[in-house]
């Protein structure tokens, strides 16, 4: 059987641009995408949209990759672009006694690819209107509270003043009344006669006695710090009274035996 015919082959030519007896240089290691800034982000986002909006052919699995990578960047854009919007607001709120808060919402900017437009979260939606909301709504009095003002706080402070100062110079006159020395108080020798006199002759009245009902106490008074309600003539005891049943049916003694009686009075014998 005669050996079959061979085909000439062509020789392969190597695609590669690297040159002949050296090592290919390594691939550019993509950045991940937390790593990009905002323009970067863009950038790529273009570049990936440009690629998918091409019609020559591509395998289904780079698709899907770029599909990914577009959800990925555009979820990082909303985050950077919602935040940096949210700071922007606070630093231009102001704060004053009168007025509140006030924010000053600026225009949205546009953004610098108008192919593209980053889908805004809910969340991010629900802060702005939060904020936005804040000025009116901690604006609004709540009478129920319990906040003072400076006027109220120094109205409440020179009252409780006045009050103790009133209740300071009644007690000096109720002295001076009595003829009683007052802490402070230098008198002359006739003063001091007078007020002698005055504490001598002095009778008191219903509102002195109702005064001084409510200062004493039975601590004070020597004569009740030696009662004793349960005074019975033995230090520390109780005398426990028998009981009137007679239970010497039940429970006997053989007094033969006991040498001393310890329940009842001693015998006449002993």
């Amino acid at each position: 059987m005669p050996p079959s015919p061979t085909t000439a082959t062509r020789p392969h030519k190597s695609t590669s641009h690297t040159i002949p007896g050296f090592i290919s240089p390594p691939k550019p290691k993509q950045r991940p995408i937390y790593d990009l800034s905002v323009a970067e982000l863009y950038e790529k986002h273009a570049r990936n949209k440009r690629i998918l909006a091409n019609p020559a052919p591509s395998t289904s699995a780079y698709v899907q990759r770029l599909s990914t990578e577009q959800t990925a960047i555009e979820a990082r854009l909303t985050d950077l672009v919602g935040v940096e919007r949210i700071q922007q607001m606070l630093k231009r709120t102001t704060i004053s006694e009168d007025d509140g808060m006030k924010v000053d919402t600026p225009s949205p900017p546009q953004l610098e690819d108008d192919r593209l437009k980053a889908p805004t979260s809910r969340a991010i939606e629900t802060k702005r209107r939060i904020l936005n909301n804040y000025a009116p709504m901690g604006y609004k009095k709540d009478n129920s509270t319990s906040s003072f003002t400076f006027e109220e706080a120094a109205r409440i402070e020179q009252e409780a003043h006045a009050q103790d100062e009133r209740r300071r110079q009644e007690a000096e006159e109720r002295k001076r009344r009595k003829g009683l020395p007052i802490k402070g108080e230098v008198l002359s020798e006739k003063e001091r006669a007078a007020r002698i006199w005055a504490f001598m002759n002095y009778k008191p009245s219903e509102s002195d006695l109702e005064d001084d009902t409510d200062e004493e106490s039975d601590e004070d008074d020597p004569a009740s710090w030696f009662d004793d309600d349960q005074d019975d003539g033995r230090k520390g005891q109780d005398i426990i009274e028998p009981d009137e049943e007679d239970y010497s049916n039940i429970i006997r003694v053989d007094e033969a035996r006991v040498p001393r009686s310890i329940f009842y009075e001693p015998r006449d014998d002993e």
